[in-house]
């Protein structure tokens, strides 16, 4: 009776810890151990653990070999044991007793415990699972020829977009970080998929002045309207040649006569296609040091004007809005625009 109690007792102990560290290793997120590498009394255990996850096939394949082993001559040993202390006849019963015994004492259990409580756990397991990966070294081999002949070797990888969404959201739900937060981290990675035409400032909106205008009506002109980079154009509105700066603008009737025109202090605009990602606009607004462009539509004509404050906008979530700003968005002042114009016309037929 004494063996059969020793060997259900370990054959429980062995698999209910194979499960505990398969949970934990797979529950442990990257991010935690990274931080843990900082800390000067677990940076050295998070490292190990951190090489461990990379190649988790490794401890993977160990954790599973010697939960297999353990059930089977578990499961052997006791059920010739019962035989012996118990009868041919208790043996059916120890053995459904012994099965529900191995399912929630070694499985169930153990498994929730590390899926919860992995924070507290990961640092106690490392050891164990190099012990067990360096004692069943040859078996892990084994395995892991096996499986590089059946499966395919491309790396998969090991977060995706959408669960670092779902982390995301997560944490604002438990309160881990703010709902502001939350949204920036959201408008970042979705930066890419969204188009310039999303965010522009639509045609109709854009103030613009003649490269003709000289800079005294240009002072003239801009007081007042709290416009920093102002497009101008020649003839026509459509035929954007560069933008001023208000700023330029003032150091030049500080300096000289204003009898020059626009033209004469001038920069060039870059034009942008309305396709284009909001990601590769601001990588090339920060990389050339640029605040502001021109949208094109698919014919080359002028759609919209885009400026680094339209992009830290979709970042933020929100309007960026100062004491001079008549208007908060000009995108919905432009849709407004339109209705009224079309609820006029409508009313004069």
């Amino acid at each position: 009776m004494t063996i059969l109690i020793i060997v259900v007792i370990v054959t429980l102990l062995v698999s209910a810890s194979c499960s505990l560290y398969e949970a934990v290793l797979y529950s442990t997120r990257p991010a935690t151990l990274e931080a843990a590498k900082k800390q000067t009394k677990r940076g050295k255990l998070a490292s190990q653990f951190i090489a461990l996850k990379k190649n988790i096939s490794k401890p993977i394949a160990a954790i599973l070999i010697l939960n297999t082993l353990a059930n089977t001559a578990g499961a052997t040993m006791a059920g010739m044991y019962a035989t012996n202390v118990l009868g041919p006849y208790m043996v059916p019963v120890f053995s459904i007793i012994f099965t529900l015994a191995i399912l929630f004492l070694s499985e169930i259990i153990p498994k929730t415990v590390g899926a919860v409580h992995w924070r507290a756990l990961w640092p106690f397991i490392v050891y164990p699972l190099k012990v067990m990966q360096t004692a069943l070294y040859p078996a892990i081999l084994v395995t892991e020829r096996l499986s590089r002949l059946l499966t395919s070797q491309q790396r998969v990888a090991t977060i995706t977009e959408e669960e670092i969404l779902a982390l995301v959201h997560l944490g604002a739900h438990e309160g881990e970080i703010t709902k502001e937060e939350s949204r920036m981290v959201r408008n970042i990675i979705n930066l890419e998929e969204r188009q310039i035409r999303e965010i522009m400032t639509p045609r109709r909106m854009i103030f613009s002045l003649p490269a003709t205008m000289t800079i005294e009506e240009a002072i003239l002109t801009i007081s007042g309207k709290g416009v920093t980079r102002i497009p101008i154009y020649e003839n026509d509105r459509e035929n954007i040649v560069g933008y001023v700066v208000s700023h330029d603008i003032g150091n030049v009737k500080m300096q000289k006569e204003s009898t020059d025109t626009l033209q004469s202090i001038a920069r060039p605009i870059s034009f942008v296609a309305e396709t284009m990602n909001c990601l590769t606009i601001l990588i090339s607004f920060l990389k050339h040091r640029k605040h502001i462009a021109i949208v094109s539509d698919e014919f080359g004509g002028v759609d919209g004007l885009v400026t680094m404050e339209d992009l830290l906008e979709t970042l933020l979530g929100s309007e960026i809005v100062d004491e001079t700003d008549r208007v908060v968005d000009l995108q919905e002042a432009a849709r407004k625009g339109k209705s009224e114009n079309r609820t006029n016309d409508e009313e004069a037929e």
